[in-house]
């Protein structure tokens, strides 16, 4: 199974934080480490949206997280000295060019953006050897759309669960689609990117999808206090990624015997039953 930590948003813009990230997410077990080839200038403005998110200070925000090409060349040959994968998110077509000249092997898709490139018919115009996408925000039909698409054009994927709320919580996250996406689409390959709270469910959503059998999950990543960051609150730690590196090195029996310890009730109410009966 293969860890992807998405650093995101978490580097605030500034690439030695994005170095020292790179180097803790390697350390900590990652796989594939993943940003963002965020593009600001290519950002639409709509009027009905301006009294949840305004456009300009968004605008501002996004534009100062944008790294540039030599920062993403930099980031590859880093991801490479460390033995990871470099993977990052396009989010336009027009990108194609830009993509291919940094020579990057993986390529993610969200969701949101996948009417944009056609449901992958665009693809052609990107150069790369794995596809991850999520199917955040992606209706039924559309994902059997895309997952058609690209089954017609070759491409190696792994389709990831994903759900459009941040943090998701346990009883919106929807576990039960893993399967349902494996066989009613037939993939040999699925994984979750999760955007559940680590903080508070212990890494227990991530930890029921990795014993479900995923082959891959993404999870936000970040060195900072998750109040320093947008998405700290949906990111683990070095310390966590740990943990969940650990759990998915387990044979699946002592994975079942981690979720299914005893707590203090339940261990009372075990010996109460057993002796009144």
């Amino acid at each position: 199974m293969k860890i992807i930590a998405e650093l995101c948003q978490n580097h605030n813009g500034d690439f030695d934080t994005l170095h020292h990230m790179i180097k803790s997410a390697a350390k900590s077990g990652a796989d594939i480490i993943k940003i963002q080839s965020i593009k600001a200038d290519r950002l639409k403005k709509n009027d009905e949206y301006e009294g949840y998110r305004p456009f300009e200070p968004e605008y501002a925000r996004l534009k100062g997280l944008e790294l540039s090409f030599e920062d993403e060349i930099n980031f590859i040959k880093i991801c490479n000295q460390y033995a990871v994968e470099p993977m990052t998110t396009v989010f336009d077509p027009a990108d194609a060019d830009y993509f291919n000249e940094l020579g990057y092997d993986f390529l993610k898709l969200s969701g949101y953006s996948i009417p944009k490139f056609e449901y992958g018919l665009s693809l052609s115009k990107f150069r790369f050897k794995k596809l991850f996408f999520s199917t955040s925000s992606l209706t039924l039909e559309e994902i059997e759309r895309t997952v058609t698409n690209l089954r017609a054009k070759s491409i190696d994927f792994t389709m990831l669960h994903c759900i459009c709320a941040y943090p998701t919580p346990l009883e919106k996250l929807n576990l039960q689609n893993i399967q349902f996406y494996k066989t009613h689409l037939g993939l040999t390959s699925i994984g979750l990117s999760d955007h559940s709270d680590p903080h508070s469910d212990n890494l227990l959503s991530t930890k029921l999808a990795i014993f479900a059998g995923i082959d891959a999950i993404e999870r936000h990543f970040t060195v900072l206090d998750k109040d320093e960051t947008r998405d700290g609150k949906v990111s683990v730690t070095p310390e966590m990624l740990s943990e969940l590196k650990r759990f998915a090195s387990l044979p699946k029996e002592m994975q079942y015997k981690d979720l299914n310890q005893f707590d203090d009730t339940q261990k009372f109410n075990h010996d109460f039953y057993r002796k009144r009966f």
